[in-house]
């Protein structure tokens, strides 16, 4: 311990005596590390650590398999859910529910809440104890039981102060009195962390074919997942023999919990890390490169050293020494950094991370960045021992010995480490230029609607006051009216399920007179006459609604084109009918009588799915979304908007008020945030390489002083001077360029399931980066190689 202690005092004296070297190669290093530990700091909280739930490897999420269309998934009908609870025996408890808006008062001044509606067994699923109180008894969701609601904690401490004689109070959700029976620990953040209340409720009168609810389940002890999925599948024939109409070809799937909330984000955090952790060995490299031309300077010193006895073991363990100092001293930094670094990822990646309330840089991210940091201490400092440790004593130690070998060996190492740097950023800016190419052409997809100068709000309706459907679509038009009124407004419409919302339903018809399997389904819209417009979405052919279409005209509807593409192949389908189940036993035929253009309703990146639209007047609900085409700026109406809506009836707040081009903003944020990261790493890792590429060429022009006076001297021109540095900088640019490509195809396959339109082996991008990254090298020599045409023979002869 005692020589250790000596090899620290003497490698941080060693240092500090050099503070430029130091300063630069530490801030490399912690800009690597900082990076890096961000990173891991997210793959942490969202794939490393378990749910914060009761034993949660159990937890199932349970959709409906539309094996009709392929096996997607699509949300359960209520119906469903309650035949697979009563005959399955793989689970300790089921339970679905829906999103829900609720218009809290009775506490203050009306406030809008965003919750959930459940069956009764929701929290025991979880296997989450309330913070105070208790969750749901059984039954509770029963129609006609007494109405309890449980709060999260952060509305409880924002609305009742955080007092614990909240239990008992009564609260009105959406015009009801509820009783406060229960308050969700802090972490609770399920389904949704952005969720405050949780009430039990379940409407099992809808058709069963409506699909509008998501279920969650827990597997019982021993019970596997596959089990559970085969009963569940006998479960799913059974219910297809007996009710052909909604069930048949439709089955259900069981999908981790785990996978379900963290699956889709999975590749893009992966490839992150890897992004980064090449972003780290970039930085190793160059200050590599860094400690071996400094260590060039100390030749002699270890000439010495060695002379003295000191054997090449002693002298590996001092220069470790001192890389490890510079790595520590680096990663203290990085971890500083990465505090900061985490903010600005989740600021960056907005929507785009999930369990984002989870992530932060805890004790793990800690033991992290120590051991990233002996690891590349250990990792950089490696190259520079190994060639300094066995000096030539004979030369090294005669006053004003060149040595010229020694040299060599270092332009050498120097320029194998230049090669592996330009490879690895090869990998890192193929990867960025696929994101980058994806993300703009995914922004260049055509949503089949105008984006612009549109401005769009959400408002529920509260059961208590608006439970009619007459009520709903006489608010609708009286709201309607208010909107058209505004000035600057050129049209208003209303629709249940409005583009890129994350909102949408799916009901399955017949045709009538044809009998098809399977059963024809599509998304489900209802908009009022306007709305087209408003929304600008393209006719096609015949006509979209109009005021007359209302709930005493003849049924009607409005297909898209994927719809006419699936069902009416070579056939014109104006005129056909769709036959509904009316929820009673009963028909309903709706005769199309338009067509209007696919809308990307779900992403940008989905497929065009069949859709239906029905007149809103025909068919209201109490949730409905506002658009608005404006002359000028839609923002400017935003408060017109709410004052407008409020005028119709005071106590209904509208929310999620945005224009459709910030709606479509937040559907690419996930693609825009995987592009930023990965190419933010890949320009850095870029300015690294193009660092590392000046330093080697500005040491071989200093190794090569003599040699270059001599070439002077005996008549090469100063073209053939440029030329010698060049062609080494091209030499070494172009094997890094010749590894770089077959590893980035070996890995950016990784990348598919990222990647629109735009394969993993793209040719346009890998010749557009290795073009890139060689006129970078180019660039780089070109001060070392104007320096080279310089010298004076005399001076250099002299010297020599």
């Amino acid at each position: 311990m005692r020589t250790l202690l000596k090899d620290i005092r003497y490698g941080a004296r060693t240092l500090w005596k050099r503070p430029g070297f130091t300063l630069v190669a530490v801030l490399t290093l912690a800009l690597g590390i900082g990076a890096t530990t961000a990173i891991f700091s997210v793959v942490n909280a969202v794939l490393l650590r378990p749910l914060p739930y009761g034993d949660p490897a159990r937890l199932v999420q349970v959709w409906e398999d539309k094996a009709r269309e392929g096996g997607e998934q699509d949300t359960i009908s209520p119906q469903n859910f309650e035949d697979w609870r009563a005959q399955s025996r793989s689970f300790e408890a089921m339970a679905a529910y829906e999103y829900e808006s609720f218009v809290l008062t009775g506490a203050g001044e009306p406030e809008r809440v965003v919750g959930i509606k459940a069956s009764s067994a929701f929290v025991d699923v979880l296997g989450v104890r309330p913070a105070l109180g208790r969750g749901f008894l059984p039954g509770e969701d029963a129609a006609g039981a007494g109405r309890v609601a449980v709060l999260s904690e952060r509305l409880w401490r924002r609305r009742f102060g955080g007092r614990a004689d909240v239990l008992g109070q009564s609260v009105t959700l959406n015009g009801l009195s509820h009783t406060v029976v229960g308050v969700m620990p802090a972490d609770f953040s399920f389904p949704s962390p952005r969720l405050d209340v949780w009430v039990p409720s379940i409407d099992v009168t809808r058709p069963r074919g409506d699909h509008f609810m998501f279920g969650v389940a827990r597997l019982k002890d021993g019970v596997s997942l596959g089990q559970a999925q085969g009963e569940l599948d006998v479960i799913a024939r059974r219910l297809a023999e007996q009710y052909p109409d909604t069930n048949r070809n439709s089955g259900v799937r069981l999908v981790p919990l785990q996978e379900e909330l963290v699956g889709k984000s999975r590749t893009a955090l992966l490839v992150l890390l890897g992004a980064v952790l090449f972003m780290l060995l970039i930085a190793c490299v160059n200050v590599a490169n860094l400690l071996l031309a400094r260590s060039s300077a100390r030749r002699r010193e270890f000439a010495v050293r060695a002379a003295l006895g000191a054997s090449r073991t002693r002298l590996v363990r001092q220069l470790l020494t001192e890389s490890l100092l510079l790595a520590l001293a680096g990663g203290g930094l990085g971890f500083l950094l990465a505090v900061w670094g985490v903010d600005l990822i989740l600021a960056a990646g907005a929507g785009a991370v999930p369990r984002a309330s989870e992530v932060g840089v805890d004790s793990r991210a800690f033991l992290f960045t120590l051991a990233a940091s002996v690891l590349t201490g250990l990792l950089f400092g490696l190259a520079p021992a190994l060639n300094f440790s066995a000096p030539d004593l004979n030369g090294a130690l005669k006053e004003g010995a060149r040595g010229a070998s020694a040299g060599r060996r270092q332009s050498r190492s120097q320029g194998a480490l230049v090669v592996a740097e330009i490879a690895l950023a090869l990998v890192l800016l193929v990867g960025g230029g696929l994101l980058l190419k994806s993300y703009a052409r995914l922004r260049g997809v055509d949503p089949g609607f105008d984006a612009g100068r549109v401005l769009t709000a959400r408002l529920d309706l509260p059961e208590v006051r608006y439970g009619e459907r007459a009520s709903q679509a006489a608010f609708a038009r009286r709201a309607l009216e208010r909107l058209r009124a505004l000035p600057g407004v050129e049209a208003a419409g209303v629709v249940n399920d409005l583009p890129l919302s994350g909102s949408r339903s799916s009901r399955s018809f017949d045709l009538e007179g044809r009998e098809e399997s399977p059963t024809p389904q599509a998304d489900y819209r209802k908009a009022s006459p306007d709305y087209f417009r408003a929304a600008g979405i393209r006719l096609v052919r015949g006509r979209g609604f109009n005021e007359r279409d209302d709930e005493a005209a003849p049924p009607v509807a409005v297909i898209n084109e994927a719809c006419a593409r699936r069902y009416f192949a070579g056939e014109e389908p104006l005129g056909k009918r769709l036959v509904y189940s009316d929820g009673d036993g009963g028909q309903l035929k709706r005769e199309i009588v338009g067509v209007v253009a696919d809308v990307k309703h779900e992403s940008l990146a989905a497929r065009r799915e069949p859709e239906v639209y029905v007149p809103f007047a025909q068919h209201p609900q109490g949730s409905m979304f506002f658009a608005l085409r404006t002359a000028a700026d839609p923002q400017a109406l935003a408060a017109p908007l709410r004052k407008a809506v409020l005028e119709v009836d005071g106590d209904l707040p509208v929310y999620s008020v945005m224009t459709m081009q910030q709606r479509v903003e937040y559907s690419v944020a996930p693609e825009r945030f995987n592009a930023l990261l990965v190419a933010s790493f890949a320009c850095a890792a870029l300015l690294l390489a193009g660092v590392g590429v000046f330093g080697v060429m500005s040491f071989l022009v200093a190794e090569r002083t003599h040699e270059i006076g001599v070439r002077l001297a005996l008549g090469a021109g100063r073209a053939d001077i440029l030329r010698l540095v060049a062609g080494r900088a091209l030499k070494l640019a172009l094997a890094g360029v010749a590894l770089g490509i077959p590893a980035a195809l070996a890995l950016t396959r990784a990348m598919t399931r990222l990647l629109y339109e735009v394969t993993a082996s793209d040719p346009f991008v890998f010749a557009g980066i290795a073009l890139l990254l060689t006129s970078v090298a180019l660039l780089a020599c070109l001060v070392p190689a104007r320096r080279a045409t310089k010298v004076d023979p005399m001076i250099a002869l002299r010297y020599e």
